[in-house]
């Protein structure tokens, strides 16, 4: 019997994946998920603040739990349209959202695309979180509510680049074909 008849052909093995990798993947899907959602209802709101309120007595539960995630109105920007907060909610509904979204995709299918896109997601949201971070802090009537809300609400935002980019660094060659 012909030997190049009786042994299939054998496709290269993808690697496994490593359970930091998967977490790191849900992760970024995560904060994808809690970044797009109410940023984009801060857009809509923006747009039309009949049909998309947020407070107490909100008729779109989605408004109400904005305010709750304001903590009942005590950041009170966020319960009327300033230029600067639009900005970051489109920012964040239309850029950031969907670039988490597709690095936790790419993590989780051990994309070789995922190097750069992680980079340039982590780069991006590194460089608006200080900013955030830095203008809470600096604020000049900030409260001590707004102090702690400001620090415990960058935590997430942080940890993520300091630890996407040494990994995708690091790793590389798990993640190429």
């Amino acid at each position: 019997m012909d030997a190049s008849v009786a042994a299939p052909a054998q496709q290269p093995s993808r690697p496994a994946r490593p359970l930091a990798i998967t977490i790191l993947g849900g992760y970024s899907l995560v904060l994808g998920l809690i970044t797009f959602i109410p940023q984009l209802y801060y857009v809509l709101f923006a747009l039309n603040q009949q049909a998309f309120p947020i407070g107490p007595n909100a008729s779109n539960p989605l408004g109400l739990v904005w305010y709750w995630y304001i903590l009942n109105g005590q950041q009170s920007g966020y319960t009327s349209v300033d230029t600067g907060t639009l900005a970051g909610g489109v920012l964040d509904a239309f850029m950031m959202g969907p670039l988490y979204l597709i690095t936790g995709v790419g993590l989780l299918g051990l994309r070789r695309w995922v190097v750069p896109t992680g980079i340039i997601t982590a780069a991006m949201i590194f460089y608006a979180i200080l900013y955030f971070f830095l203008l809470g802090v600096l604020a000049p009537k900030a409260t001590t509510t707004d102090l702690v809300t400001v620090v415990l609400s960058t935590i997430p935002y942080l940890l993520y680049p300091l630890v996407v980019i040494p990994t995708l660094l690091a790793r590389r060659s798990l993640f190429s074909r």
